[in-house]
């Protein structure tokens, strides 16, 4: 099913001049579609036709978020589903963070510390991107919720974020699970640990 450009429309009329997104989440994105579909296939969902950007620069939200669009599109028929390349997104867009010195920097105060990982995501985010309002509010000791305002990506895509995190800690069978609260909003549900109960995964 073709990506649904309505949606994408509406988000991006949404976005000001001020809304930016860090090159490294492009690069994310195009060595996705660049491994699976080839290096001309990263061009072409570009936007700008160049298929890279320098991870450090900020760029605008609508460029990343027209570009993303067109690479699900191209994806969901070798991934399976629209929510399928957003999750794949999302767990790349952790592992390249993770890997970057910033990213290193973060894990590195946390630790392999759940706790400590996720009450730091929303200065993480504050990092990647230039938007939105994120809060971490701790439900019990290996429970908790990450409540977003004004993010431009849909949930599949920060599910998986958050999973993957929690999957870089000590965290024993993390559990994600959201619900949107309006345009743009969403609160997402984490746990992890055998007393949890079972819960859909991002």
């Amino acid at each position: 099913m073709p990506a649904d450009r309505a949606d994408l429309a509406r988000r991006i009329a949404a976005a000001t001049e001020g809304d930016t997104s860090r090159g490294l989440n492009y690069t994310t994105l195009f060595t996705m579609v660049r491994d699976h579909l080839g290096e001309a296939a990263a061009r072409e969902v570009d936007v700008l036709g160049k298929g890279h950007r320098v991870d450090f620069f900020s760029y605008p939200i609508a460029e990343y978020l027209t570009s993303a669009w067109n690479a699900l599109d191209r994806l969901e028929p070798a991934l399976g589903s629209g929510e399928a390349v957003l999750a794949e997104l999302g767990r790349r867009t952790v592992t390249g963070f993770i890997g970057s010195m910033l990213g290193r920097t973060a894990l590195a105060m946390a630790g392999r510390d759940p706790r400590r990982l996720l009450g730091s995501a929303p200065s993480g985010y504050r990092g990647a991107v230039s938007y939105g309002e994120r809060r971490v509010e701790w439900l019990g000791e290996r429970r908790g919720r990450l409540v977003s305002r004004r993010d431009f990506m849909p949930p599949a895509f920060h599910a998986a974020v958050l999973l993957t995190g929690l999957r870089a800690t000590d965290a024993a069978a993390p559990r994600v699970t959201w619900r949107e609260t309006g345009f743009l909003d969403a609160v997402y549900d984490f746990e992890w640990g055998p007393a949890a109960p079972q819960a859909l995964t991002a």
